[in-house]
């Protein structure tokens, strides 16, 4: 096994798991159980656009805090 491989999805879980329920909510549900923004946006009831703002703003957030640990 790719231990190393194996520990990023670790850290990003866990990155993940920091972000607040707004931000996490959406990460979750559109890359792990690869629902579309418009399914996601049904799920939580809210439009599709603040499903898509939502999904940015944590991509920004994870990107910002695992990027010393991924550009090594």
């Amino acid at each position: 096994p790719d231990y190393r491989q194996k520990d990023q999805r670790l850290m990003v879980r866990k990155a993940v798991s920091r972000l607040d329920e707004k931000y996490r909510i959406p990460v979750l549900l559109y890359y792990m159980e690869e629902m579309s923004i418009a399914e996601v946006a049904a799920v939580m009831q809210i439009p599709q656009g603040t499903v898509k703002s939502r999904l940015d703003t944590a991509r920004k957030r994870l990107e910002s805090e695992l990027e010393g640990y991924f550009n090594e």
